[in-house]
């Protein structure tokens, strides 16, 4: 089952009790990708989408894989940081838009608070930060596995954090980050391989995908 933005988690990102019985009820698909997951606090753009960052929603994602697999079913995450695409009012635990340059996006983005509101421009990601970044994607793939998902993907499309270093019109970066063609796969696979590598649990067991319209690393 394909993922969708559902957008029931709490106003903290945590996972609740009626996603459990969402996927549950959905289990014979047999593999089931999640919605978009925040996998930092600076990456939680939408309203009430589900992180997998901190303690609180490792805890609250058991109960959604565990009702999956009571069904026979399979459960990746799908770990979409935003980037850019969001507002400050659906940001919590301290998160920022940042981007990898100061490019707003067009058009709106709802808040429960403020209803409607324009892109902000993004705060740009220090180079340090970029490669924190990167850390907060291998953690968030540990955390996947402490929850019992059966793996893991990465969301590379659709305009999100790992697409916005790809595209020269939101990357206009100089630092080795940058968008030209011989830094851009080190940018896009290194959350993936580092987290495949870094963790030997996803190597004998389990799953890492990358999202890029069918680039898949396993």
């Amino acid at each position: 089952m394909a993922p969708m933005t559902r957008n029931r988690a709490t106003v903290d990102h945590i996972p609740t009790p009626i996603m459990a019985e969402y996927y549950s009820q959905r289990a014979s698909a047999s593999l089931i990708i999640t919605e978009g997951t925040s996998p930092s606090h600076n990456g939680e753009g939408y309203a009430r989408i589900p992180g997998l960052y901190n303690i609180e929603q490792v805890k609250a994602w058991k109960p959604v894989t565990n009702a999956v697999h009571e069904n026979d079913g399979k459960i990746f995450v799908q770990l979409m940081h935003t980037g850019r695409i969001g507002h400050p009012a659906n940001l919590t635990n301290g998160g920022e838009v940042v981007a990898p340059s100061a490019v707003a996006a067009s058009g709106n983005m709802y808040t429960d608070t403020k209803g409607m509101q324009p892109h902000p421009t993004p705060r740009v990601l220090t180079t340090k930060e970029v490669n924190a970044a990167v850390q907060e994607h291998v953690t968030a793939a540990k955390n996947a596995i402490e929850a019992g998902f059966d793996g893991v993907e990465l969301h590379g499309a659709d305009g999100y954090l790992l697409e916005q270093f790809l595209n020269p019109d939101t990357n206009r970066r100089t630092d080795e980050y940058g968008s030209s063609v011989e830094t851009n796969p080190d940018t896009f696979y290194t959350p993936g391989e580092e987290g495949y590598t870094d963790y030997p649990t996803l190597q004998n067991d389990r799953s890492v995908t990358v999202d890029e319209n069918a680039v898949v690393e396993h």
